[in-house]
């Protein structure tokens, strides 16, 4: 690592640190205190971290330090020391009453929400298989919000684009209806502020401020489950119940579906399900290149389809650890100015998790769970009948075998009585198509989806 490192090279830097730091200090953390940070010097041995105000740097020496420090040493490959500054001309700025597009400092006290990351558009999400239910659900929420599917609840596995499109939605409603009142926030930070405002005798205040909101965005919900005690709950209950019943938009974001999370409120968990529940889920070996080649070209750069190929074959499960391992890349370009080659681009990310999470249901599962639900025998389901009442039962199953299985058009079309690539392709493409314009069709796949992987 050289001594002398340019600006542009710090900030590379601290881009490609930033997903392995949400992995390791959690994804509200490091939203609500280090997106913002920037790196105002680097010896090779001490970093010092320019953060947003006094609350933010002791916090994170309090809880992360260490956290931070390895990250960093991982990355750059020696032990790294980090200290931690106020940035004057960031400091003391009240908390934003509402969302704004353009990049702004979050602060962890008061009121408000946490400004969104100007990336996380729907322009910059790339759309697939893996995605494309939760995408266009999350369209129709930014065109109407309040009046269609509310609330909408987003669901998957660490690091497949939840906060993004979370985010995205944030974004359009603004663009869409500036005048609305849109507030994005972690549940950590809710239950934080909410614990605040008890302290210093102000939960009028603090309930008036999210109870008339018009678009509320909640990310990561699954912290209010893992808190011991019903008051967090039961204040989240009130302010979601609230929003829904004056017809306001409620958006929320978690690792596990609304019935998987540890309540203590049934009520809640009903409220969660009352909506839309989408699911993303992890991107096949195209959809992983797509993201790293629209990545790339945001960082400024070119690389070879090889290099773009060969980290996507590695890193299968996670999009928040793809990025990472791309920017590792990227901040290697900047302070060598040198184009890596194959070899050193291994070496580089050889550190990085290559595992997949497994499928859960196979396509005969998904056969023999549509013809129970939908009232049509599996036998006429794979056989040639070609009546209305069986073939619509016959292209649903096969559009939920395309989307959650790792099965060939060929593979799903030997066992649904030995169809052609073509006829399956046709029935995928029916229900795609209607699920773009019919909204009782998005519903029944919706609850297909949910029920096969619950």
């Amino acid at each position: 690592m050289p001594e002398t490192i340019s600006s542009s090279g710090l900030a590379q830097l601290w881009q490609s640190a930033l997903p392995q730091l949400a992995e390791s200090v959690g994804h509200a953390a490091c939203d609500s205190f280090l997106r913002s940070a920037q790196v105002l010097e680097f010896d090779g041995e001490t970093l010092l971290l320019g953060v947003a105000n006094e609350f933010a740097r002791d916090w994170l020496r309090e809880k992360h330090l260490p956290a931070i420090s390895s990250c960093l040493s991982e990355l750059v490959e020696k032990p790294v020391r980090v200290e931690m500054q106020v940035v004057e001309h960031q400091a003391n700025q009240p908390m934003p009453q509402t969302v704004h597009t353009a990049p702004a400092t979050p602060v962890a006290t008061g009121f408000g929400s946490v400004p969104l990351n100007p990336k996380y558009t729907f322009e910059n999400f790339v759309v697939a298989d893996c995605n494309r239910f939760a995408h266009a659900a999350g369209q129709q929420v930014s065109k109407s919000p309040g009046k269609s599917y509310n609330p909408f609840f987003i669901h998957s596995k660490v690091g497949l684009g939840k906060t993004h499109l979370l985010q995205a939605i944030g974004h359009a409603v603004v663009e869409h209806n500036p005048n609305l009142q849109v507030v994005y926030i972690s549940a950590e930070s809710f239950v934080n502020q909410l614990i605040g405002s008890i302290r210093d005798n102000r939960t009028a205040q603090f309930r008036r401020r999210y109870r008339n909101v018009d678009v509320w965005l909640v990310d990561d919900v699954q912290f209010i489950a893992a808190i011991k005690g019903p008051a967090s709950e039961e204040e989240f209950f009130h302010t979601f119940n609230t929003l829904y019943e004056t017809n306001k938009q409620v958006v929320i974001a978690s690792d596990a579906p609304p019935r998987h999370l540890q309540l203590m409120n049934d009520r809640l968990r009903s409220r969660l399900e009352m909506g839309i529940v989408a699911d993303l889920r992890c991107p096949d070996v195209e959809t992983r290149i797509a993201i790293l080649d629209k990545k790339a070209q945001s960082e400024g750069l070119d690389l070879p389809r090889e290099i773009l190929t060969y980290i996507a074959e590695k890193i299968e499960s996670n999009i928040r650890v793809l990025e990472g391992a791309l920017l590792k890349v990227c901040a290697q370009i900047s302070l060598t100015n040198e184009q890596p080659t194959l070899s050193a681009v291994e070496e580089l990310i050889s550190d990085y998790s290559t595992a997949a999470a497994p499928r859960s249901v196979s396509v005969r599962d998904i056969a023999e769970y549509v013809a129970d639900q939908m009232d049509c025998p599996l036998e006429d389901m794979l056989g040639p009948k070609r009546n209305q009442e069986i073939v619509w039962p016959r292209q649903v199953a096969i559009y939920l075998c395309r989307e959650l299985t790792n099965n060939s058009l060929a593979n799903i079309g030997d066992f649904f009585g030995g169809r052609d690539h073509s006829t399956i392709l046709h029935g995928y493409n029916k229900v795609s198509e209607l699920l773009e314009t019919d909204e009782e069709v998005l519903w029944l796949i919706n609850d297909l989806k949910s029920g096969l992987q619950a």
